[in-house]
């Protein structure tokens, strides 16, 4: 495709967006009733486009993975057409090593921005749409390279991204279902094609008898299948009516409504599973040459309770946990950051309590959550990586790669640990809750000391240790299913 036509196609494509906006805007100032608030999770897949191959060892194509949240402001028009404005984070994965050499990958994280229109067509009680949207990519200038050193082969892949505001158009299939407060629940598959593409790469690879290299590009063409929540304010605004037809005040019906809708019953039990971002506070011992840091790093948590409502503001919550747990590059290095040592399994005994809850209304300003953990570690692992690392010499701009190779064991361990929370439910509909978590725990005891051993290239082995006693924080996001909520 030349030049002269892509801005062709791209200068029609954001007329065709304004258009919808215009239009979007335009309704809403004047609407009042029907429109909707929609939020959404996908995943989708999307391959590279292979350029050029070397001499041997063909190069295969890339997958890049898609996981997105997405966010949507429905304006109803006629006959069973709505416009959407839509707002939604994407993060991009890709992997960085063709020819299967390494396991490690990177990431991208880009938000869109955009418009469309969708049309219901029933069936039966349920809906089938179809959606076609358009908007733009936005991200920033970056770039990354992974390299990977040994006496048998060496390998470096640079990826590059660009600047841009890069347009898209999607085609959307849709289903969605009714549930009895009325909003919807959906799944949909679509396919999201781009104009420009979002990333390069370079790649080179050598057994030091042969070579090779390949370039690559990622147009960021995908196919995606999601799950989508939507409220309607279809119950409300029938619950609503039947107020005002009692001679009640429209203003007070609403305030009578949004209160019955905010109870929950001192007996009630929520059960919740949370993912979140782990941080935990692990230390490495005798790391003198400072290739390591202490496993302060973003890894991940996966948690799932039970909160059993017990009296006067007060629950019980039981849960069981999964912590991952890293070893991490210092921040002078560039390509792989990191490997994962272990995964950790936790169980909570613990208590709750809404606090500054407000009876009139049922509004409470949050929960306050504390306990202690009893964690379990058994096991053996290893593992290998390697990076680039720029000398502090001013003069000097050579790379020094740096490749390591750890293993490590364990004996049987349970220690104890406590902890401290606070959390914000969020009412999606009468039984399904929105939970935003934060949890601090300490160790109370010694904890477990791995015996660990790695090599830098060149140099002698380094025998030493990490000292783990659950010190941690986390933050997490989670859904929670709401039952018993009467009487």
């Amino acid at each position: 495709m030349d030049c002269k036509k892509l801005v062709f196609l791209t200068t029609h494509f954001m007329k065709y967006c304004l258009i919808i906006i215009s239009l979007a805007l335009s309704q809403l100032l004047t609407a009042q009733k029907g429109n909707t608030f929609t939020v959404g999770m996908s995943s989708g897949i999307g391959m590279t486009k292979n350029k050029t191959i070397g001499e041997n060892n063909p190069l295969d194509n890339l997958s890049n993975i898609h996981t997105s949240l997405n966010v949507s402001y429905g304006i109803q028009l006629p006959k069973n057409l709505r416009c959407d404005i839509n707002f939604g984070l994407e993060n991009i994965s890709y992997f960085p090593y063709p020819a299967n050499i390494g396991r490690s990958s990177g990431s991208n994280l880009l938000s869109n921005l955009g418009a469309g229109l969708h049309y219901k067509i029933p069936v039966k009680k349920n809906f089938f749409s179809l959606g076609l949207n358009g908007g733009v990519r936005l991200m920033g200038n970056s770039e990354s390279s992974y390299s990977t050193y040994s006496e048998l082969f060496y390998s470096k892949s640079v990826y590059t991204f660009e600047k841009s505001a890069n347009p898209f158009i999607s085609l959307q299939l849709g289903y969605e279902f009714p549930l009895k407060n009325k909003n919807l629940l959906g799944i949909d598959f679509s396919f999201k094609g781009s104009f420009r593409p979002i990333y390069s790469m370079e790649y080179n690879f050598s057994d030091f008898v042969s070579f090779s290299n390949g370039t690559y590009s990622y147009s960021g063409n995908s196919v995606h299948l999601g799950i989508h929540y939507t409220w309607t304010k279809n119950k409300k605004n029938a619950e609503i009516a039947t107020l005002l037809l009692d001679s009640v005040d429209r203003k007070e019906a609403k305030k009578i409504v949004a209160i019955k809708n905010r109870y929950q019953s001192s007996k009630a039990v929520l059960i919740q599973l949370h993912q979140g971002g782990f941080m935990n506070q692990s230390k490495i011992l005798n790391n003198t040459d400072n290739v390591f840091k202490n496993a302060t790093g973003p890894s991940s948590s996966t948690r799932l309770n039970a909160t059993i409502g017990w009296k006067n503001n007060w629950s019980f919550q039981p849960g069981v946990s999964i912590d991952s747990y890293w070893l991490w590059l210092r921040k002078n290095f560039s390509g792989l950051s990191g490997s994962s040592l272990f995964n950790l399994f936790t169980v909570d005994l613990g208590m709750q309590r809404r606090m500054l809850s407000f009876p009139k209304t049922n509004r409470y300003l949050c929960n306050v959550n504390g306990g202690i953990s009893f964690s379990y570690l058994s096991g053996s692992g290893g593992g290998s990586g390697g990076g680039n690392v720029f000398t502090t010499d001013p003069t000097n701009t050579n790379q020094v790669i740096l490749t390591y190779n750890y293993s490590y064991h364990y004996n049987n361990k349970l220690f104890p640990t406590a902890y401290l929370g606070i959390s914000k439910d969020l009412r999606l509909s009468n039984h399904i809750l929105f939970t935003i978590a934060y949890r601090h725990q300490f160790g109370l005891s010694r904890g477990m000391i791995i015996p660990f051993s790695y090599t830098v290239t060149n140099q002698a082995p380094v025998s030493t240790q990490i000292r783990v006693n659950g010190n941690a924080n986390c933050i997490s996001f989670g859904l929670a299913y709401r039952f018993n909520n009467k009487g």
